[in-house]
């Protein structure tokens, strides 16, 4: 599969399905996995030794032993993907460490204000894990049996969203979608999400992270993507218009043409539908709690997507909402 370099969400519930889970070891405390010291404490015994002994020693002291966590979350690791990895990681890899405490440091705190927005959260029907991702996500859901694992990897947080990245708009935005698997399973974690599904799910997310974190700027709000947050009106109206013409489509093409990061060949920027997303939910909050937007059934999903669209695209591109810079 094509996976999007900040978000791989979309691709991984496509595939998801059959694969059996074991599910992830509880961390004590209503803490996260973290598997980051054990990858320092190796990266840092290889210091000074050429990359392919570093690899080789990486491979064999960190990646095999967590060959299961990273099965879990949907990974396999070589060691050739280890040592082309590896000298781009070195580079960033003070940064990594910022991040990486960080994240720890403040993840008690983010996870109290979250339950304190949506009190119906199981955090143990989500739980997390911290890893180095190989730079493939940031933040990365994927369903095994009766969990809903999230997994961050601070290299990929670093990669795509530099070392000063909004971690509060990232967590949030992962959470709720955890939060609203629990909710609304049928929905979240169906195989063939349509177009009109993958825009609820992603621009619900998108408003959540807003709403929870009213000081952030929508540029961190959409991930820190520079042109998704740079589209203007007529732009985000030619993709409200095609996002309608689309709503019920589940093919691969048209989900990465909305969807997924580095798609060419659109007359908008990649993952507009987040943006287009983010407005609609912001209508649709304005009257409904994030909790009942969360439990919305689909069939009240398509006729709430498929009703705004209308009136979005009924509106002229020049009087369009559009999110503040």
């Amino acid at each position: 599969m094509t996976p999007s370099p900040n978000r791989r969400r979309l691709l991984c519930l496509l595939a998801a399905g059959a694969l059996p889970h074991a599910s992830p070891a509880a961390a004590p405390d209503g803490l996260p996995q973290d598997l980051m010291p054990a990858f320092w404490s190796a990266w840092d015994d290889g210091l000074g030794r050429p990359v392919a002994e570093r690899a080789q020693r990486l491979a064999a002291e960190f990646f095999a032993p967590h060959a299961e966590d990273y099965r879990r979350a949907g990974a396999a690791v070589s060691e050739r993907q280890v040592a082309a990895w590896l000298p781009q990681f070195d580079g960033l890899a003070s940064e990594v460490r910022r991040v990486h405490a960080r994240f720890v440091r403040d993840y008690a705190r983010r996870l109290e204000g979250f339950r304190r927005a949506l009190p119906d959260f199981d955090p143990a029907a989500s739980p997390v894990t911290l890893l180095p991702s190989l730079f493939r996500f940031d933040g990365h859901l994927e369903p095994g049996g009766k969990v809903l694992p999230l997994y961050f990897g601070p290299d990929g947080i670093v990669r795509h969203h530099g070392a000063d990245a909004d971690l509060d708009v990232l967590f949030a935005h992962e959470l709720f979608h955890c939060y609203h698997g629990q909710r609304n399973p049928s929905l979240m974690l169906d195989p063939d999400t349509p177009v009109f599904g993958n825009l609820w799910i992603e621009g619900l997310a998108t408003y959540a992270s807003e709403q929870l974190n009213p000081g952030a700027g929508l540029l961190h709000v959409l991930l820190d993507d520079p042109a998704l947050a740079r589209a203007d009106r007529a732009t985000l109206h030619r993709v409200a218009q095609a996002l309608l013409e689309r709503a019920d489509a589940t093919d691969a093409a048209t989900l990465r043409d909305f969807f997924v990061a580095g798609t060419d060949g659109t007359a908008w920027p990649p993952r507009a539908g987040y943006h287009v997303g983010l407005l609609l939910a912001r209508r649709a909050g304005a009257s409904m709690p994030l909790p009942r937007m969360a439990a919305l059934p689909t069939a009240q999903v398509r006729a709430l997507v498929v009703k705004t669209l209308r009136e979005m695209v009924d509106e002229s591109p020049a009087g369009a909402a559009s999110a503040p810079a």
